[in-house]
This record gives C-alpha cells, sequence and structure tokens, in this order.
C-alpha cells in the first residue's frame, strides 16, 4: 500500500533548493556562440548579416546572402577558474569540444513590385554549455552538515523521522528508509523538502533527539515514552566547524534552433523574421565531503544530490536592415521573450565514517512543470563597409531582468527576489574585419583578418553581485577558395561570480574568477 502511495505522490514534491529564479536566470542568458567569423568579431553583425550565426542576431540577414550556403562549426572551450574559500585557493580546468553551429540558408531572387529577394533559412547554434563547467574546491567553514541537517529537523516530531512507528512503547509497523522518503512526498509546499533532509541526517546520525528513542526506560509511562517520541529539539552529532571540498560536475547544455524567413526591398531595406524553438537538458551533480575533529564520533560525510533538468521554449525575432548610404548599414532587432516549460528531477545520498553508516533512499524524486518567461531584449546595429576590402561593427542589445517571470503563483516569491536583485543590462559588441584580395589566375580569393571585444552588464543590482560583468576580446582569420570559405577564431573572456553551495544554513561564497576561452573552427560552401 505504502508503494502505491509513493508512485501517486512523488509528483507532488516541491524542493526549495531547485527550480527558482537563478535556475531561470541561467536560462535566460547566452554565451556568445555561432560561427568563427561571427565570433571572431565579438559577435557584432546585427547590421552586416550574410552570415549563419548573423541570422541569430538580425533575421533581417539571410537576404544578403548571394547564393545558397551550408556551414557548420566545431568548438573547444577551455575554462580556467581562480577559486577562493574561507581563505583557501584552489585552480580548475576544465575543456569540452562540440558542434557549436549548423546552418542552410535558400535566397530566392525575383524581379516584382520591388522585391528583390526572398530568403530562407535555418541554424542550429549551443548557446550555453554546460560541458565544461566543472570546478571543485575546499576550505574550513564554521558551520557544517549538522548545523545544516539541524536546521530542517528542529520542530519535526522524533517519531516522524523513524523508521518504526511505535504505540504504548510498542513497535506496531516497521519500515525501509525508502518507504518513508517515498511517504514524505504526500507533505504539501516545502515540507517534503524538509522533511526529507530531516530523515537523511537522522538516519546517519548527523543529528539526533535532544532526548531519544533509546532513552526510554521501561518502567516510563506510556504517556512519558509517547511525550518523548513528540521531541522536537535536535543536536547535531559532530563537533563545530569542519574541514570542507566541494565539486560540481555539470553536461548538457542550452540549444536554440532558428527556422528563418527574410526578404529583400530593392537595394536598400532586408526584412526577416525568426521562429526560435529552444531546448533545455543539463545534468547537475553536487557533491560534498566534510571532515571533523578527531574528538567527535563522526569524524566524516559526504552529501550527494543530482539534478537532471529538461525543458522547452518558443520565441521569435523581428529584424530590419537599411543600407542608410553606400557604406553604411543600420539595424534594429526585437528578441521576443522566450517562453519555457521545464522539469527538474534529483536525488540524494549521506553517509559518514567513509560510507559505513549510510542514507541511499534511490528514490527519483520529480518535480511538477513550471513555466517562465524570460526578458524580451532590443538590438541596434550598424556597420561601415569600405568597399570589399573592410568592415567595422558595433551592437548594443538592452535587456530588463525584472520582465523574468515565473507563471505559476506558487513561485510568487521567486517573483519578488527577481523585481528586488535583478534588473536592467546592456551589452555591446565591437568588430572590424580587414580582408587582403590574393589573385590566383583569373579569381579572386580573399583572406581575412578579424577582431572583436564585448562587454556584457551583469543582471545584478546589488552591491556584491552573484554574476559580475563580463569583458571578452576576439581574434579570428579565413579564406575564400572559390565557394568554400574557412574560418578560425579564438575568444577570451572574463568574469568574476559568487557560487553559493546551499541556499540556506551553509551560505558562505565561493569567489570564481572564471576565464574562458573558445577556439571554433568553420567549414562554409556554396549549394549549387
Amino acid at each position: 500500500m505504502k508503494k502505491i502511495a509513493l508512485i501517486i505522490f512523488s509528483f507532488v514534491v516541491y524542493n526549495v533548493s531547485a527550480q527558482n529564479y537563478k535556475d531561470a536566470l541561467r536560462y535566460s542568458t547566452e554565451d556568445l556562440s555561432g560561427t568563427a567569423r561571427f565570433k571572431g568579431m565579438s559577435g557584432a553583425f546585427g547590421a552586416i548579416g550574410g552570415d549563419f550565426s548573423a541570422i541569430s542576431i538580425n533575421p533581417a540577414g539571410s537576404s544578403v546572402f548571394s547564393g545558397a550556403q551550408i556551414g557548420g562549426t566545431l568548438g573547444g572551450n577551455v575554462t580556467k577558474n581562480n577559486i577562493t574559500y574561507n581563505g583557501t585557493q584552489a585552480n580548475n580546468r576544465d575543456t569540452d569540444f562540440n558542434l557549436n553551429q549548423f546552418g542552410v540558408v535558400f535566397p530566392i531572387e525575383v524581379a516584382t513590385s520591388g522585391w528583390r529577394k526572398f530568403s530562407f533559412g535555418f541554424n542550429y547554434q549551443n548557446t550555453k554549455n554546460f560541458d565544461a563547467s566543472n570546478f571543485s574546491f575546499s576550505g574550513r567553514a564554521n558551520q557544517n552538515l549538522g548545523d545544516y541537517f539541524k536546521y530542517f529537523a528542529d520542530g519535526i516530531k522524533q517519531q516522524n523521522l523513524l523508521l518504526e512507528n511505535y504505540q504504548n512503547k510498542q513497535v506496531i509497523e516497521r519500515n525501509t528508509l525508502q518507504d518513508i522518503y517515498f511517504d514524505m512526498g504526500r507533505l504539501a509546499g516545502d515540507r517534503a523538502f524538509r522533511y526529507r533532509n530531516a530523515l537523511l541526517g537522522h538516519y546517519v546520525g548527523l543529528i539526533r533527539p535532544h532526548i531519544g528513542r533509546d532513552e526510554i526506560k521501561p518502567t516510563d509511562s506510556d504517556a512519558d515514552a509517547d511525550a518523548i517520541l513528540q521531541e522536537t529539539q535536535y543536536n547535531k552529532n559532530v563537533t563545530n566547524g569542519a574541514d570542507q571540498r566541494f565539486e560540481r560536475v555539470t553536461s548538457g547544455g542550452v540549444s536554440k534552433y532558428n527556422f528563418n524567413f527574410s526578404t529583400q526591398y530593392e537595394d536598400f531595406l532586408y526584412l526577416g523574421l525568426n521562429l526560435n524553438a529552444h531546448r533545455i537538458n543539463q545534468k547537475d551533480k553536487l557533491s560534498h565531503w566534510e571532515t571533523y575533529a578527531s574528538t567527535s564520533t563522526i569524524t566524516n560525510a559526504y552529501f550527494e544530490n543530482e539534478y537532471n533538468t529538461k525543458g522547452s521554449g518558443f520565441s521569435f525575432q523581428l529584424g530590419a536592415i537599411i543600407k542608410a548610404t553606400k557604406g553604411l548599414r543600420l539595424g534594429v532587432t526585437y528578441t521576443s521573450p522566450t517562453w519555457y516549460t521545464f522539469n527538474q528531477e534529483y536525488t540524494q545520498y549521506l553517509s559518514t565514517n567513509n560510507r559505513r553508516n549510510y542514507a541511499d533512499p534511490r528514490v527519483i524524486v520529480t518535480l511538477p512543470d513550471y513555466k517562465f518567461r524570460t526578458p524580451g531584449s532590443l538590438t541596434a546595429s550598424a556597420a561601415y563597409l569600405f568597399g570589399k576590402y573592410a568592415i567595422l561593427s558595433a551592437d548594443y542589445t538592452y535587456k530588463d531582468y525584472k520582465n523574468l517571470h515565473f507563471g505559476s503563483a506558487a513561485k510568487n516569491s521567486e517573483n519578488d527576489l527577481i523585481e528586488n536583485q535583478l534588473g536592467e543590462t546592456s551589452t555591446v559588441r565591437i568588430g572590424v574585419e580587414g580582408r587582403i584580395p590574393i589573385k590566383t589566375g583569373e579569381a579572386t580569393n580573399y583572406v581575412s583578418l578579424r577582431a572583436g571585444y564585448r562587454y556584457e552588464q551583469s543582471p545584478y543590482r546589488m552591491k556584491v553581485a552573484p554574476i559580475g560583468d563580463l569583458n571578452g576580446y576576439s581574434f579570428g582569420a579565413g579564406i575564400t577558395l572559390g565557394g568554400i570559405r574557412l574560418d578560425a577564431s579564438y575568444d577570451i573572456a572574463k568574469q568574476t561570480n559568487l557560487y553559493q553551495m546551499y541556499e540556506t544554513v551553509l551560505t558562505d561564497n565561493a569567489q570564481i574568477k572564471s576565464t574562458y576561452g573558445n577556439f571554433l573552427f568553420t567549414f562554409t560552401a556554396q549549394l549549387l
């Protein structure tokens, strides 16, 4: 009977440490990704067009293509982290290789009523990559897992954390850890998460009741015994402080699929529309080791939380490019909010004294689906083309993260945090490209050299922001060989963030100074 109830109620569990506004914020921001040419100019392509990744900035850019093309990009990411946690420093390095971009475009020339061209395109981009985001750090802390589980347990009756049910000092029912952990899924709101953590901490002995079940004497009356079972205050079973080590291993990412249509009117106006599909797929394993003083009965502990997040979303973009003069191009793009639906599963594991005592419920907790809306944005662009030999380009994007919003009344508290902590942001991208003609027989090919700079403002309006501003530089080169173009780029960016392992009790921040390096190689070919 219990197992039937588990199946029913495991789908209504809420986790106060999951599906919060920080998750939504993570999926609302995009890494600078795309073709090597695009990255080589730091993404300053809103008024240029003629590049697959330019379509993702301004959908009007597909009509700038002179013919049908196909292209793909392979990338390599290197992340270096310098981490300081309570005075202890650590250096981490992580690498990853992936398919960064793939696209195809089909411009069709027409000659009716001033409309010169219609274009259809598709572009895939890995807009956020979690595969190169692993890190670890260690240090000494004043509070430990004993404090953490005591926080959840205080106020919960001892009887609710025991595997046996008692009546008048007699055991009337015996259960397994899995049974109790499952049954706690019946509890509404954040109580399920609270009770489950209290259960784990009590089961492995990190916490104990102020007066425990084993202190009931045979001579105690039934009323006295029942009173002990109703005990709601707990003590931690370890010494103060701990040597801690944390590790985060994450994989997956966010993908974006642009379905593009654009048109050219006369020789001065380009208009475009993108219909975008978004997909979230992330696995996150958080590991926590602690060592206590040798005088403690429990000398070490290990706590593991593993999350699996999936989601999908939809957005659209409207864009225009205007040839103001022979060399000057102006662009503007409106990007709608992305309407997301996502869900999350998690598992927990806790052990002490080198895993001799362990709590492994082996239960996958499925959280309810949530809907959230990312902020929309406006991008203004300008570029000057010096004939076929050089381009100078700049983009500016405005986005207000106060418009990040959960669609459920159960998340109103998260919406309040968004309103109080997040705000308006500006992103600036500047790029330059120079082209050197090379004569090969009767044909003229080009060698291109590129450079760029970008600045991304933190979405936080706090004095000490969990996410800092980002500054990045890029360099690239390419060569055209008839109908084939080969491009390469290198991008480096730096950012300082504060990482907090838990939402409560263990809230000491680790300062992470990150350096992101990215290599891209793009192959583009004309289609007959």
